[in-house]
């Protein structure tokens, strides 16, 4: 192959009455002429990929050498987009999380007062997904329906058809960020058919699970089995790694108290929330003061912005 390749090169400088320059020891080679294989990489000044040298195999050394061997230049380019791209992320997680504390301060009450221990497996789907399309988040339905479980405010049975329903109601996240791709219909459609994929795993999911545990009730008896003689006792609340980095600047603008949703699920009202009370308003705290809709940081005592 190398000797095929030297072959070609030969022809082509003599077609073409050129001749390859020599480089420096350790500079990256700009033309495949430059190279012992005759392999023509991306970048190259003579790149064609109609000539017979683009087919050529580099090897891992040239490989190695193209994507790690950069001048000063390159490497801060390269920073300064790494810079750039960790920067965007965590804003567009930080606006994600300001979207689910602000659909559990609108929707708290209402998603509470859609929990109760309704006999009917459609029922209990049809709670789950809309008390995940009001708060925005599968995980705060989830962790809801398992505490009313655990109090005996619901039955494992709808419990499991609540779950099954967030499952899909957590498919509208990824709908409204599709739609942020508006300005760019190729984006656009891009973006709908990834958000589609989730879509249609969950829907298919729950299609196949459901009618099955209505029938066989297999989830029931399988985690009765799991949790036989279980004892149960306190335990730490684990927090993801993404929401440690977020939370802290999140917190700062709104925080939604949690709280109202339970208790409106147990039959409580949110005009037990109010009024606000605070021992000095100019200065409220997490010791100072009752909580409504919105609630302040119990770790560093401070209330958020809103």
């Amino acid at each position: 192959r190398v000797v095929r390749s030297v072959q070609s090169i030969n022809m082509t400088d003599v077609e073409n009455n050129t001749e390859s320059v020599p480089i420096k020891q350790g500079e990256d080679p700009k033309s495949h002429k430059d190279r012992k294989t005759g392999s023509m990489h991306v970048g190259d000044v003579d790149f064609d990929p109609n000539d017979p040298a683009f087919a050529m195999d580099a090897t891992w050394a040239e490989v190695a050498h193209s994507c790690c061997v950069h001048s000063p230049q390159e490497w801060g380019m390269i920073f300064v987009g790494i810079c750039m791209v960790c920067f965007f992320l965590y804003f567009f997680l930080f606006g994600l999380e300001l979207l689910g504390s602000g659909a559990k301060v609108m929707g708290g009450c209402a998603a509470g007062s859609l929990f109760g221990d309704d006999t009917n497996p459609v029922a209990g789907l049809m709670i789950g997904i809309l008390a995940t399309v009001l708060l925005q988040s599968s995980s705060t339905t989830t962790s809801i329906v398992v505490s009313l479980v655990g109090a005996g405010s619901v039955s494992i049975r709808q419990g499991i058809y609540m779950i099954m329903g967030s499952n899909i109601g957590t498919s509208v996240t990824n709908t409204i960020v599709a739609l942020g791709q508006l300005g760019d219909g190729d984006q656009l459609e891009r973006a709908f058919a990834g958000a589609t994929v989730h879509d249609m795993f969950n829907f298919m999911t729950v299609a196949i699970f459901f009618p099955l545990e209505i029938i066989s009730g297999y989830l029931y008896w399988l985690t009765s089995a799991c949790v036989k003689n279980f004892t149960a006792q306190e335990g730490e609340k684990w927090e993801g790694p993404i929401k440690k980095i977020v939370s802290p600047l999140a917190d700062k603008v709104i925080k939604a108290n949690k709280k109202i949703i339970g208790a409106v699920a147990e039959g409580g009202s949110c005009d037990d929330f109010y009024p606000l009370e605070c021992d000095n308003p100019d200065d409220p705290t997490y010791s100072t003061c009752t909580f409504g809709l919105i609630t302040c940081d119990k770790d560093t005592d401070k209330c958020p912005a809103f």
